[in-house]
């Protein structure tokens, strides 16, 4: 009869299979714990990404100010070392040089050292600023406030106002704020070292062209909290113009010829409450190629959010109401 024998596993073969076995689980381990690695960094630079990729965009994607030698102007004409500031790379809001824009004022209430808007002068007694910032104010409990940088050090030079014109076509009751233009005069004539901001030369709608680079610069909130207060130092940054075709500025405003669009879909910052009233600067060359700063636009509404990667800032363009401005100066 056949019998069976047992199977003996010696010590030398038991040693192998036991190494195998702990070869085979530590493959298995290793492959988990990599899975394991590479899910929770793709879960991270997915997150990484989504959060701060717009804030990477501002970042690598600094726009250089305008570089210009200016003209023998009467105005126009800022206040700084011209070979240096042509190398200024504006990452987002910064704060420039105390004084470098001369035009620039506050309007704050009498005995108050918190302005509300901003504004520009344009003649020794003449002040150009946004319709709804004197909507509903009476001109004498409302100061204009020039040669301020920091709000909080200085109480800048103070100007009673004799009257005002808002614009007699603004809609202050649409959102839009058509017509979203004012004329300031004081009662005395600004200092004589104040230097006006140029007006345009032309009343087309299709100047500045899309992508001319312009300036803007106010005391206003830099972020869109409700709650918080207008910044107390000075801020300006870069910007590019927007064609009035593009989808994010064409939502946003009523009518192209009176208004213009500023800003870009890879930043993530905006004109905000308390900019409004300032110019939107760009520069008119000569035929010598030295230019000036011009006013092409008045800061007039955005989003909610001071975001122009959501929709274009709008403005108040210039241009188009030289005529009532020369009627009024």
């Amino acid at each position: 009869m056949y019998v069976e024998q047992p199977y003996v596993i010696s010590q030398s073969s038991l040693s192998q299979i036991n190494a195998r076995r702990s070869g085979i689980i530590r493959f298995c381990l290793c492959c988990g714990i990599g899975f394991c690695c590479s899910l929770i960094t793709a879960v991270l630079v997915t997150f990484l990404v989504f959060y701060f990729g717009p804030y990477q965009t501002i970042i690598s994607s600094p726009l250089s100010y305008p570089d210009f030698v200016c003209s023998q102007q009467p105005c126009g004409c800022p206040n700084y070392n011209y070979g240096q500031i042509s190398k200024w790379r504006i990452q987002g809001k910064n704060e420039p040089l105390p004084m470098t824009y001369p035009w620039l004022v506050v309007l704050a209430y009498r005995h108050t050292s918190d302005g509300f808007c901003s504004g520009f002068i344009i003649s020794p007694n003449t002040v150009l600023t946004a319709a709804h910032c004197l909507y509903a104010r009476n001109p004498f409990e409302v100061q204009i406030v020039a040669k301020v940088h920091d709000l909080r050090l200085s109480n800048g030079e103070r100007y009673d106002i004799d009257r005002w014109h808002i614009h007699s076509e603004y809609q202050h009751n649409n959102t839009m704020h058509l017509n979203d233009i004012a004329l300031i005069k004081i009662k005395q004539i600004f200092s004589s070292d104040l230097r006006f901001c140029c007006l345009p030369s032309t009343i087309l709608s299709i100047y500045p062209p899309a992508q001319t680079k312009a300036v803007v610069s106010g005391w206003g909130r830099s972020i869109s909290n409700l709650n918080s207060r207008i910044s107390s130092v000075l801020q300006h940054f870069v910007l590019p113009i927007v064609d009035t075709h593009n989808v994010k500025c064409r939502s946003i405003i009523i009518d192209s010829q009176r208004q213009l669009c500023a800003g870009s879909h890879i930043f993530s910052l905006d004109t905000c409450p308390g900019d409004s009233g300032s110019p939107l600067l760009t520069v008119e060359y000569d035929d010598l190629d030295q230019g000036h700063f011009v006013a092409t636009g008045i800061v007039s509404y955005g989003n909610r959010h001071c975001d122009m990667s959501i929709s274009s800032g709008v403005y108040t363009r210039v241009g188009f109401y030289l005529p009532w401005i020369k009627s009024l100066l």
